[in-house]
């Protein structure tokens, strides 16, 4: 057998791939004390990782001097970590900021039902969460972010824009009658065209009219 091939065995024991395009940042607001409450100085880099009791935590902390040193420290999961809901829907949370008593934090998804499960989850647990940006990741060269939070639509305008998304409605280059939608729905059209009406009118409002990206 060449060096480097693999058997039938080994190549089935391959997990799948799954794309994930979508670029998530939220804002959280801790729902209680955190381990990381206690380091002295300025978190300037974190690395968590969770496993099923507990989190594990690498910590690059800056001091008055401004030296840099790295602490490490595990713990048992508090009831109230948010990154525990992100590892529950296979998302691997990110902490690209700690702040007195918040985080902002990054993962990648597959589709925005799942950010609005995420968010709805934290929620219960946290005391405030909010989406700061989505960013597709599949190759476009805009690169302006802008803040949509998807929890914001009810349970049916997300399933018509995802049902809608998924039959190529959006794409500029297919055509695809509203009707589809509705029959994949199954509603009437004028309850589909409503709830897409809803859904894009709350997004368009929560983007900011002074960002860059409505410039030509």
């Amino acid at each position: 057998m060449a060096v480097g091939s693999r058997t039938d065995d080994e190549q089935a024991a391959i997990p799948p791939v799954e794309d994930r395009d979508l670029r998530v940042v939220l804002e959280i607001e801790r729902g209680g004390p955190c381990v990381m409450d206690a380091i002295d100085g300025d978190i300037i880099d974190l690395d968590v990782r969770l496993d099923q009791e507990h989190c594990n935590l690498d910590i690059a902390v800056r001091d008055d001097e401004e030296s840099v040193c790295t602490k490490h420290t595990s713990n048992e999961i508090c009831d109230h970590c948010p990154g525990k809901v992100f590892a529950e829907y296979g998302c691997l949370p990110r902490y690209l900021e700690v702040g007195d008593g918040e985080f902002v934090m990054e993962t990648y998804v597959s589709d925005t039902e799942t950010v609005a499960d995420i968010v709805a989850e934290v929620r219960e647990i946290c005391a405030r969460v909010s989406v700061q940006s989505i960013v597709s990741t599949d190759g476009s060269e805009f690169r302006e972010l802008c803040s949509v939070d998807v929890s914001e639509l009810t349970t049916k305008q997300r399933e018509a824009v995802n049902v809608a998304q998924e039959l190529g409605y959006y794409d500029p280059d297919a055509s695809v009658p509203m009707e589809k939608i509705a029959d994949e729905l199954g509603i009437s059209l004028s309850a589909t065209s409503q709830r897409l009406r809803r859904a894009e009118s709350n997004v368009v409002r929560q983007l900011s009219c002074d960002c860059s990206c409505w410039e030509t």
